[in-house]
């Protein structure tokens, strides 16, 4: 993921990995002391169950009798190699649709071919699709030309007529850039209309009353009123003009060529709603959503997602592993104190709950911890990973990197700490009975 010619980056490779290495060796500090406050806390409590599992947890067996710490360890590691790659893999849908929204203009976009005015209606109609949040309608001319301070034409500038409230939020969620539309309202019906323009216009511009040249010969008189560092029409010079005002002076306006769209929008039901009204051939339709088909279908794009689906799967199964182990090692002493406590009156229901409470708090501090260190190395590593390379285009905006999502760090968490409790219960739901039972049967010779 490093940029294109550079290599690469082995310390931004084994970031993750480092990074989780050193939660580790902090958790395995801190771990006995939290175990050990947790069942000083469960010993105030009615029952004994929560505190001979909380006290086994950490007290730990063997000679030396410490809380074994590799499983915990292990857990850890997995936890934060699959929340870093379930954020890699959020970040990556964040900026295909980022990626996306910049390249449409918006959820969608619909534009009359040469300049062809859309269907009576169009715009009410489509803002009423399923799924469709809002609508915003306008004109454009990709053809005009803009009178300088010094005499001469620029030539090829964008003139949109818009209303500028609605396309302020369209250009804000798209990544175009934002302005206060504010600026646009000023002005009387005889007074040049303010214009927001790209930086190319206003170098040429002074604060003077300009005249913009439309391609179909008619002239708009206008007034540089700030500047704007994109619109959602694409790259050149533009200029955005409000509707209201223009609409007073040329009545083509009234009759828009370009509609935003946006919402769960796709290009089938636009372009059924055009045929309505005629062929649909004289428009063109292009969606967000299906500009990130495109890109997530490219094969690349696919291996790199699929790498990162076997890296989550391979953590959980070395967490399943690391557990299962842990458990298996464990298994003839826990059998053994179980088979006394047998003998004492503890019925069979209390002994699964003596056991999930002696594995499970490993289980979820590393489950947590796992998460918090998979989101500093998203914090700490996410700006110097470039991501344009699996997302199949390059957004503006910073989009680029890895930033740190809850929900698929949560989840990852959460799915990791479910699996190995879910090896606990099993495990002890098969084997510790025969355990025990052997136990009763043969005696306590240790």
């Amino acid at each position: 993921m490093a940029p294109p010619g550079g290599g690469v980056d082995l310390l931004l490779v084994a970031g993750p990995l480092l990074i989780a290495l050193l939660g580790a060796l902090l958790l395995a500090r801190c771990h006995p002391p939290l175990i050990g406050w947790a069942a000083r806390r469960a010993a105030r409590r009615s029952g004994l169950v929560g505190f001979l599992g909380l006290a086994r947890a950490a007290r730990g067996g063997g000679a030396r009798r410490r809380p074994t710490v590799l499983p915990l360890l292990a857990l850890l590691l997995a936890v934060t190699t699959a929340g870093f790659g379930a954020t890699v893999l959020s970040s990556v849908d964040t900026g295909r649709e980022r990626a996306a929204r910049q390249e449409v203009g918006a959820d969608a976009r619909v534009t009359g071919v040469d300049g062809a005015a859309l269907p009576d209606g169009f715009a009410d109609a489509a803002a009423h699709l399923p799924g469709a949040r809002s609508g915003v309608p306008g004109w454009v001319d990709y053809l005009a030309s803009v009178a300088t301070g010094d005499g001469d034409l620029l030539p090829n500038v964008t003139v949109l007529v818009i209303d500028p409230g609605p396309y302020a939020e369209l250009a804000r969620r798209a990544g175009r850039g934002t302005f206060d539309p504010a600026v646009l309202a000023a002005g009387g019906p005889t007074d040049p209309v303010p214009a927001l323009v790209s930086h190319g216009v206003a170098e040429r511009l002074d604060t003077a009353p300009h005249d913009a040249h439309l391609s179909d010969g008619h002239v708009i008189g206008m007034r540089k009123a700030g500047e704007i560092d994109s619109l959602l029409t694409g790259g050149g010079e533009v200029v955005l003009l409000p509707a209201a005002q223009v609409r007073t002076r040329l009545h083509v306006a009234d009759h828009p060529n370009l509609w935003f769209g946006t919402g769960d929008l796709r290009a089938d039901p636009l372009r059924a709603l055009l045929r309505r009204s005629g062929p649909d051939d004289g428009y063109e339709v292009r969606t967000a959503a299906d500009v990130v088909d495109r890109l997530a279908g490219d094969p690349l794009q696919k291996a790199a997602a699929r790498m990162f689906d076997a890296s989550i799967g391979a953590a959980a199964g070395f967490a399943v592993l690391a557990v299962l182990l842990t458990l298996v090692r464990s298994g003839p002493e826990r059998a053994a104190v179980l088979a006394r406590l047998r003998t004492m009156g503890l019925r069979p229901r209390q002994g699964l709950a003596l056991i999930l409470a002696e594995a499970l708090p490993h289980t979820l501090l590393a489950a947590a911890v796992g998460a918090l260190v998979a989101t500093v190395a998203a914090l700490l590593l996410g700006p110097a990973v470039d991501l344009a390379a699996v997302i199949g285009a390059t957004a503006t905006g910073g989009s680029g990197g890895v930033r740190p999502a809850a929900l698929p760090l949560l989840g990852q968490a959460a799915l990791l700490a479910a699996v190995a409790a879910a090896t606990v219960l099993a495990e002890a739901a098969i084997s510790g009975r025969r355990q025990i039972t052997t136990e009763l049967r043969a005696g306590d010779e240790r």
